[in-house]
């Protein structure tokens, strides 16, 4: 009787295992996907944080050719290097209080 009480709390340990490195390989799947998106959209960051002028063409270009090497450090090179705009509430804020001479 003993030895049907070990096997089982050996198959029941051996389930457990599984259920845990099952658990740790979706983890591990689920962090790797978000780091690699992170590091994807590396360029649409750099132009988003930099108010890039033309942030929709790095994104598009991002999406769609994000995955060529050569391609991304481009766009990385394009987000960096490219024209600056103000935030949108600097530009309506000096605007507003500032109108154009004429």
């Amino acid at each position: 009787m003993s030895a049907i009480w070990g096997i089982g709390i050996v198959l029941l340990a051996l389930v457990g295992l599984g259920i845990a490195a099952l658990f740790f390989h979706v983890v591990v799947w689920l962090l790797m996907t978000i780091l690699g998106l992170l590091v994807y959209f590396v360029p649409s960051m750099i132009a988003a944080a930099r108010h890039h002028e033309h942030f929709f063409w790095v994104l598009v270009l991002n999406i769609v050719l994000g995955w060529s090497g050569i391609a991304w450090v481009v766009l990385v090179i394009w987000a960096i290097l490219g024209e600056r705009r103000g935030p949108p509430l600097n530009r309506l804020r000096a605007d507003a209080f500032n109108p154009p001479v004429r």
